[in-house]
């Protein structure tokens, strides 16, 4: 058993590789948590202070900055303490704070029992880390945990080692830190399937010295061989973790360790990669390898970032000549990024003002780490652009139960409703978010845990339409009203356009709707004005295009009284506002604020309502929000000719399915900095060939223009073209 750890030992391997550490400051950081623990003991007996003691040395085998220590050492002083933020930001400064921060968000993240929702629950934990430095202060405290768990009361060990294995260990191995993600399978392993452990280690440890003397002698023939080629190289040898021989043997249909020839493994570590290949061709030379088990994860690295040469040889040990032993060959480099993944590139100096974020076309899984790495210039550079915040335009909400659901930001209650089941959005009258009620146009926050009220008969509202952002709850809006009886719709429609005609001080529709006669360039007989309420009702036509069609906003807002409406906002009391976007009845200067209801944004038709002492709102002309108020307050309003440009586009390709093909897709938008505003992917039944449909927004025709011709020439695309 290693000894505990201490302050001094801390310090003393932080100055062996930080020569110019501030050890004063370490020993600061030491000291609050340890004022800050006082009094607190660990299930274990010890005091609390040395859980982060024991974190931290964990943490130095990554050779992190100062301010990780530091974060390190504090880790549960903002949870577990009285110590306040401002304290802590005053004694250390704004960058410890934010890793402290990001660990107290954490502690939010727990896996609940649902495996269907795993991969999200691990999305949302990068997503809410924000800074590749707290994961790995979280895996540190994690793996120390998990090494004194056998003081934990019973009936919490085997969820907590669940959800190490499930959310913990698989992070870890994406991120290419094999050392702890390799103790971590272990220990859940002990704890989870105590018998198969008991059982596979004591085979193990009855067999270790015939493993270890077949490693000790096909080490010294390695050793030997590549030295004769004037190859400079290091040779290890091991028996691989007890964790991944249980799961081979399940792969297997197996029992027995000893039915298994790979249970260990030789390592040849040489200078550079090209005496990776002249290695791999001399032992190739001298004994017989099996060709389907070798693999180049050089010229192909996994999505982590881990290189090397895998392959197995027959007849390399004289004490087993038939057995095969599987090889590994990798450069030094390449065996400091398979044993710390990604940490193993940081090797920066504090000074260099490392924000640790990754980049959403960057993280292990979206995009293989070592194009990343081949196309930066410094490890000071691949740090700098590994960004967590892979999921900037998501977030993850959970139900009551722990299923977690991705959305795009800005979605709703509505929007979580019908991502949940398209009955429980049907049926959805009211949400909660973390117990308190909100309204359902309300964003809703990532991490939070939202539960849905619904009422016993489903009753969509068209208003919902106004602010919903998922396309997939759009359409199940829409079908519901396509699906509802003819007359009703027709019903609906007129009610709808009535209102409208009211707001603006028009007569309601005559029995012969003879005012919908001019909807189009054909005039509409009755039958087809009955079929254009039926589309207004049923939402796929939009109520408000209709009213601009038969009744021109000039009509509506007559400009003898918006010089005076102007007038008035300048004797309410406000401020002018040179910069605002907004023209009030075409001139500049008056404050105006976007309305948080409808968010209207350059390119929307508007309408401004005077609020008093605070200048002009700026809704959707549309907006449900402004219907019924104050028809004298409304004032024209239009965008500045300086606003930018910008309108939201669908675009629908048809496609055939193949690796990679989403990534290729995305690095499109990201090439011409556009964002994705939603996508959804879908596939005919049977076949490999389907449709997926991208929402963004677009600066002008050239730009969209350029992005379709772009994606056009994706291999696997067939067509592009704009839809509604």
């Amino acid at each position: 058993m290693s000894k505990p750890a201490t302050i001094h030992g801390i310090i003393k391997g932080a100055r062996a590789y930080l020569p110019e550490i501030n050890e004063e400051r370490i020993f600061m950081a030491y000291e609050y948590a340890k004022r800050a623990h006082d009094g607190q003991v660990r299930s274990s007996g010890d005091p609390y202070i040395q859980h982060p003691l024991e974190a931290t040395k964990i943490l130095l085998e990554l050779k992190p900055d100062e301010t990780t220590i530091i974060a390190c050492l504090l880790h549960d002083v903002l949870e577990d303490t009285d110590m306040s933020s401002e304290e802590l930001e005053k004694a250390f400064g704004p960058n410890v704070l934010l890793l402290l921060k990001g660990m107290e968000k954490l502690s939010t993240v727990y896996y609940r029992g649902k495996e269907r929702q795993v991969e999200n629950l691990r999305k949302m934990f990068l997503a809410m880390a924000k800074d590749i430095r707290v994961i790995l202060i979280k895996l540190c405290d994690r793996l120390h945990n998990m090494k004194t768990l056998q003081y934990i009361p019973e009936h919490k060990r085997e969820r907590i080692a669940q959800e190490t294995l499930t959310v913990y260990a698989p992070i870890a191995s994406r991120l290419g830190i094999y050392r702890i993600k390799n103790e971590l399978e272990d220990l859940c392993f002990k704890f989870l399937y105590q018998e198969e452990y008991d059982r596979l280690n004591d085979e193990l440890s009855n067999d270790l010295g015939v493993k270890k003397g077949i490693i000790d002698s096909s080490k010294k023939i390695l050793k030997k061989t590549i030295n004769k080629a004037d190859i400079d190289g290091d040779v290890e040898g091991r028996v691989k973790h007890v964790y991944s021989i249980f799961k081979k043997l399940k792969r297997k249909g197996k029992n027995y360790a000893a039915e298994l020839y790979d249970i260990f493994a030789l390592r040849i570590i040489v200078d550079t990669e090209e005496q990776c290949y002249q290695t791999l061709g001399i032992i190739h030379k001298n004994w017989k390898p099996l060709t389907r088990r070798f693999k180049d994860y050089i010229a192909v690295a996994k999505t982590n970032g881990y290189q090397s040469l895998h392959t197995t040889l027959i007849g390399l040990c004289p004490d087993i000549h038939q057995q095969p032993i599987e090889i590994q060959i990798r450069s030094r480099e390449m065996d400091e990024i398979a044993k710390f993944g990604i940490a193993a590139h940081w090797h920066y100096k504090e000074e260099d003002g490392m924000s640790i974020v990754l980049d959403q076309n960057k993280l292990s899984w979206v995009q293989n780490l070592v194009n990343l790495h081949e196309s930066l210039k410094s490890n000071s550079e691949f740090i700098e652009s590994l960004n967590v915040d892979v999921f900037q335009d998501r977030i993850f909400i959970l139900t009551p139960k722990g299923d977690v659901f991705d959305l795009p930001t800005g979605s709703t209650a509505i929007d979580f409703a019908y991502a949940i089941h398209t009955d429980i959005g049907h049926k959805c009258k009211g949400a909660k978010m973390n117990d308190k009620i909100v309204s359902l146009d309300q964003p809703l926050e990532n991490g939070k845990i939202v539960e849905i009220l619904t009422r016993n008969q489903p009753n969509p509202n068209r208003y919902w339409l106004s602010f919903i952002k998922t396309s997939h709850a759009k359409n199940r809006i829409k079908q519901w009203f396509a699906a509802q009886g003819s007359d009703d719709m027709v019903k609906v429609g007129k009610d709808m356009i009535n209102n409208h005609l009211k707001r603006y001080n028009q007569p309601p529709l005559s029995p012969d709707l003879n005012i919908l006669a001019n909807y189009s360039e054909k005039k509409l007989n009755m039958k087809q004005r009955e079929a254009l309420l039926e589309k207004v009702g049923n939402g796929s036509v939009d109520v408000i295009s209709v009213i601009k069609a038969v009744l021109p906003l000039d009509k509506i807002m007559k400009k003898t009284t918006e010089k005076n409406m102007a007038k008035d906002i300048l004797t309410e009391g406000v401020k002018f506002d040179e910069d605002s976007e907004v023209l009030i009845t075409g001139e500049k200067g008056y404050q105006t604020q976007i309305a948080t209801c409808c968010m209207p944004k350059p390119n929307d038709d508007i309408t401004g309502y005077i609020t008093k002492g605070r200048g002009v709102t700026i809704h959707k002309s549309d907006c449900k929000t402004i219907q019924g108020l104050d028809q004298k307050r409304f004032i024209k309003v239009s965008w500045s000719t300086q606003t930018t440009n910008e309108y939201e586009v669908k675009l629908l390709l048809r496609r055939q399915s193949r690796i990679g093909l989403l990534r290729d897709v995305a690095a499109v938008f990201a090439d011409n900095e556009l964002p994705i505003i939603d996508l959804e992917n879908r596939r005919t039944a049977g076949t490999d060939v389907g449709e997926m449909i991208i929402t963004a927004n677009f600066d002008g025709l050239d730009t969209l223009n350029s992005i379709i011709e772009k994606l056009e020439q994706i291999p696997g695309v067939f067509g592009v073209k704009e839809i509604d």
